[in-house]
């Protein structure tokens, strides 16, 4: 005979504020911060955010600071996860202010304490952790970490007050022809000149101002600084704020706009085709436009199946051309697969691509002065292109300039970025997460097949 079941006990009265052990707290955060990712960011972001209110809760300074400094030393050793640990603090403020909302309706003064809460302790310890780096000197740890604030003030988790003395230093230091402070000031305002508050955030840090002092006098400087400067004016000057529709059809779809009535009088005789957009217009530049606009594939196509062979080579260089000055993965990418699409590789042949990237390679080691990750940008292109990597691997050393060789006849590092970045995109082309175990070099392409693949990849780049 069985013994009647034991009825569960009670779980025990706990207080509202539960002291929170630092050592406890600071290996659950860390455990917690390895295992975040994209994919997974809502699950471990709630409870990264559940053990922030607990950590505020307590009013401990010091362990307030440890939450914060562990979060920024992750985001640091881990560049490729920047976005993500921005989205992450975002997500933990939300949950503290909903928390504070909550508490307000008991009491409608509550205001707790603003010096002891997680978004000022962001603020001081922003600014604690960049001299930090500077003082002992780490100077890609500097890129890394300037590209994080960057995008802590653009999402308002920062303030321009609070990194008014960040750019003091980095503006002193490139003056003084240090070129890993030029870099990081690149790192730091490439996210804010394409941000929708770009001119409100570029004016209260006076970039402008500061940048044409600093060119004014320039001659001390070497060219990989000038020029660097001088990028960073024009993207100042001029911002681009990212586009927040994939395409103009869906922005005039969301909007109600009619464009029907914008196309003229010339193009009503042009059949009804998915390529009429483009066909109405001989002009290549137009048409480059109009591709990365509507992201239309097969409009694209159509296209270049009414073009002689010379101007298809024409409209196939400006795509590319296009995609490098626009610096954007998702345009590269786009132009990758239009260069992987079975009607395309049928109607050009391999000589057509050779040509059209014959211009960028040879110009290569100028355009990265301006687009910095051109050879990635440029490699993810080859990569659906229907060019062997044989074809590759001698035009990326013919086409480089005898200034850019060695002595001794070596690959031009530029050329050398290239081709192994390209060999580490055609062996892992389906890797999200980063380089394969194997090191990949331009010795690897030799061991490849050289025949043309006319299988079409759907991840182009996302070895990096």
């Amino acid at each position: 005979m069985s013994s009647p079941a034991q009825p569960q006990p009670t779980p025990p009265w706990r207080p509202w504020s539960i002291p929170t052990q630092l050592p406890f707290m600071r290996r659950r955060l860390c455990g917690l911060l390895n295992k975040i990712t994209k994919a997974n960011l809502d699950s471990i972001s709630s409870k990264i955010a559940a053990l922030a209110v607990s950590v505020e809760r307590t009013g401990d300074p010091d362990i307030l600071d440890t939450f914060v400094r562990t979060i920024f030393q992750h985001s640091v050793s881990d560049p490729s996860r920047t976005r993500v640990y921005v989205e992450l603090c975002q997500r933990v403020v939300d949950e503290l202010e909903r928390e504070r909302s909550l508490w307000r309706k008991v009491d409608l003064f509550h205001l707790g304490n603003p010096m002891d809460c997680f978004e000022t302790s962001l603020r001081l310890r922003a600014q604690y952790e960049f001299n930090y780096i500077i003082g002992v000197g780490q100077t890609e740890t500097l890129r890394t970490f300037t590209g994080l604030v960057g995008e802590l003030l653009v999402e308002e988790l920062l303030f321009p007050d609070d990194v008014v003395a960040m750019v003091d230093t980095l503006f002193a230091r490139a003056s003084r022809d240090e070129e890993a402070s030029s870099a990081a000031l690149h790192r730091f305002l490439s996210r804010i000149t394409v941000s929708f508050g770009a001119s409100q955030l570029l004016i209260s840090l006076d970039i402008a101002e500061r940048l044409e002092i600093l060119l004014e006098g320039a001659e001390h400087l070497s060219p990989k600084v000038r020029y660097t400067m001088m990028n960073i004016l024009d993207q100042v000057l001029y911002p681009r704020p990212h586009d927040a529709f994939s395409s103009s059809l869906l922005r005039s779809e969301i909007y109600g706009i009619d464009v029907s009535d914008t196309v003229g009088s010339d193009t009503s005789s042009v059949a009804e085709t998915p390529g009429a957009s483009y066909i109405s217009s001989n002009d290549n530049q137009y048409n480059t436009r109009q591709f990365l606009l509507t992201r239309d594939e097969t409009a694209a196509l159509e296209y270049l199946k009414v073009l002689e062979l010379d101007q298809r080579e024409v409209f196939i260089s400006s795509l590319i051309s296009a995609a490098l000055s626009l610096g954007d993965v998702s345009d590269a990418q786009l132009v990758a697969s239009l260069f992987s699409n079975h009607g395309v590789r049928q109607i050009c042949e391999v000589e057509v691509f050779v040509n059209a990237f014959a211009p960028e390679l040879s110009s290569l080691q100028d355009t990265i002065i301006d687009v910095p990750h051109a050879t990635r940008l440029l490699a993810i292109m080859l990569q659906g292109s229907p060019l062997p990597p044989s074809a590759v691997e001698r035009m990326a050393t013919t086409y480089s300039t005898a200034a850019d060789h060695g002595e001794d006849g070596a690959v031009a590092p530029v050329a050398e970025r290239l081709l192994e970045t390209y060999a580490v995109m055609i062996q892992s082309p389906g890797s999200r997460s980063g380089f394969t175990s194997s090191a990949a070099s331009v010795e690897d392409l030799h061991g490849l097949s050289f025949s043309r693949s006319d299988s079409p990849s759907v991840s182009y780049g996302l070895a990096f």
